[in-house]
């Protein structure tokens, strides 16, 4: 299979990160096909700044913006036979970035393949823990049967950073619109559940990690609980059992470990915020419109019309 790879990028206020993400792609030893920024009607000049830089733009309502849906609006406006997803804010490492994650993929060994992510040298000891848990220096395949296996984790897979075969995309209907985040597990389930394999390929590497408050988290994780209530039978089967404790006894140990003390009580914070979000998603519909809002980290999901509302 010959590569030729459209880049997809969904933007808002990007002025600052786009440019180095779009020196990196142009560089790369296996030149993308055409890059596709689908701007949120940017008031910092993003949209113009892709222009120059000889990207394909379409400019959208913001308050039209979907996870799922934006990304398969790129994807539609795409020529090339393999889609490579990536956010604002994701760097490539190297200039064989794109040769790498393509590689399960041209092969035949997967449908799909997402990057290794690790964190900018100013991440918090939390951060890099994170990254180093999720993705760890060796590739891995996962498949169906995989899921009695993994539990929850064999649909982990991230639209920071992923190539996606056109053909397979399109017969599983791409991405699953209208949820308010996580619409890349959910098209790694799609995949999964349609007899294709889907790849974490560690040769892929990409700088990317989240700088959250504490507001910030408990806003992303109350998301995270409103998902759960809306994953439905793509990740039924699925045990989500044991990831949070793992994780949590991880981090601990690896604060200790490596001296990081005054992370701790932040990591304590960090890990009850987190707990009370997910509890507070999850019973999101006795919780009054206005004050949803405030509690999500996606508020235009809420915006008349939107998935949400």
């Amino acid at each position: 299979m010959d590569a030729r790879v459209s880049v997809i990028i969904p933007t808002l206020r990007a002025g600052r990160s786009l440019p180095a993400l779009l020196d990196r792609l142009h560089g790369q030893s296996l030149r993308p096909l055409e890059i596709i920024v689908t701007d949120s009607s940017s008031d910092d000049g993003t949209a113009d700044l892709a222009r120059r830089a000889g990207c394909q733009v379409e400019v959208i309502p913001p308050e039209t913006f979907d996870h799922g849906g934006t990304r398969n609006r790129g994807a539609r406006m795409a020529s090339g036979n393999i889609l490579m997803f990536m956010t604002q804010d994701a760097l490539p490492a190297r200039d064989d970035f794109l040769e790498a994650i393509v590689r399960p993929i041209v092969t035949g060994r997967a449908a799909a393949a997402y990057a290794r992510q690790i964190p900018r040298a100013d991440a918090r000891p939390s951060e890099v823990f994170a990254r180093r848990f999720n993705y760890p220096d060796r590739p891995e395949e996962k498949r169906l049967a995989d899921i009695s296996r993994l539990g929850i984790r064999a649909f982990f897979f991230s639209n920071a950073a992923a190539a996606v075969a056109r053909e397979p995309f399109e017969a599983v209907g791409g991405f699953p619109e209208g949820v308010i985040m996580n619409e890349d597990m959910l098209l790694c389930a799609k995949l999964l559940r349609g007899g294709y394999t889907v790849a974490y390929e560690s040769a892929a590497v990409v700088y990317h990690a989240h700088r959250y408050t504490i507001g910030r988290t408990l806003r992303r994780y109350f998301d995270i609980g409103i998902f759960r209530a809306q994953a439905g039978p793509l990740l039924a089967g699925a045990a989500w059992t044991g990831q949070g404790f793992r994780f949590t006894a991880g981090l601990f140990g690896y604060l200790l470990r490596s001296g990081a003390w005054t992370s701790l009580p932040r990591a304590a914070s960090e890990t009850f915020v987190k707990l009370a979000g997910v509890q507070l998603g999850r019973c999101h519909r006795w919780i009054p419109g206005p004050l949803k809002q405030r509690l999500s980290l996606h508020r235009v999901f809420w915006s008349p019309g939107a998935g949400g509302a």
